[in-house]
């Protein structure tokens, strides 16, 4: 015959659970839960003014976070676990348009070194080879669509 174990301190957890003091403490643990890991995304270095606007718009409070005074404090306040699918999706847009910036430096620097060259014809000039020229226009207007997606 098996025994039927029980847990005698089930009763005070039940009433325990029910107190005012308890279900405050309880929601707030469950709030930094939520919180810690979008504070540790918005440390993240793609963030730029313009995405903490953005946040700013978004929770209806100013961050002055360039100061030297903003702290963990005035994250908390924020109630960031209102929000967590938002600053997800700031810090992610702010992490691909990073991307994307650095692909159009590539392309810009490409454009601002690229030379065209001429050749002499009777008392004109033509353009030289244009072979160069035509594949790099192919191939990083192919990549601006892509990034424009």
């Amino acid at each position: 015959m098996q025994s039927k174990q029980t847990n005698p301190t089930a009763p005070a957890n039940k009433v325990i659970s029910k107190w005012r003091t308890f279900v405050a403490l309880n929601d707030r643990v469950k709030n930094m839960n939520t919180i810690l890991p979008l504070i540790s995304q918005l440390h993240s270095p793609f963030m730029q003014n313009r995405h903490w606007k953005k946040l700013m718009r978004v929770t209806e409070q100013h961050i002055d976070h360039a100061s030297p005074k903003f702290c963990l404090e005035d994250l908390i306040k924020l109630h960031l676990y209102k929000f967590a699918d938002e600053v997800t999706e700031i810090v992610d847009g702010a992490q691909k348009e990073s991307k994307i910036e650095g692909k159009v430096g590539v392309i810009a620097r490409t454009w601002d070194d690229l030379k065209f060259t001429f050749v002499e014809k009777g008392d004109t000039y033509e353009l030289g080879a244009l072979d160069v020229i035509i594949e790099l226009v192919e191939t990083q207007s192919m990549d601006l669509m892509t990034m424009l997606a």
